[in-house]
């Protein structure tokens, strides 16, 4: 076993040679329209538009806060329409969920994200890490 760290960029190579390595794409490219912060006790919701035919919506990780305790806090996605995640949210703060794998939707069509409105003075922000494959 070499350790990594105390190999220098020759030895590194020579190391690998022969190695296959994933080379698919780490960083996904991210868009204003996947972050939304409305008014208090309103919704915060992002809508992922119906890629091409044979195209998927993919969500990693969606991150939410409330900024109070909401009355009847939820997270939920949608896929064409139809609820396939749903988690209540009962308290304050900033909370993640990450998808491992992602959650991948039927093909061409939307998928909305949506934190529920947080009711009286409560605002909520919800971001979603997504992509299309």
């Amino acid at each position: 076993m070499v350790s990594i760290s105390t190999l220098n960029t020759t030895e590194l190579q020579a190391a690998l040679e022969g190695v296959a390595l994933d080379a698919s794409p780490t960083a996904q490219a991210v868009s204003a329209g996947h972050v939304h912060e409305p008014a208090a006790n309103t919704a915060a919701v992002v809508t992922l538009v119906a890629p091409a035919a044979g195209v998927s919506n993919v969500v990693g990780l969606v991150v939410y806060s409330y900024d109070g305790a909401p009355a009847a806090g939820s997270l939920t996605i949608t896929d064409d329409g139809t609820v396939v995640f749903k988690v209540d949210i009962v308290a304050s703060g900033v909370g993640a969920l990450s998808f491992v794998p992602p959650l991948k939707f039927t093909a061409a069509t939307a998928t909305v994200v949506t934190l529920a409105a947080g009711g009286g003075a409560v605002s909520g922000i919800v971001n979603v890490h997504a992509w299309t494959e």
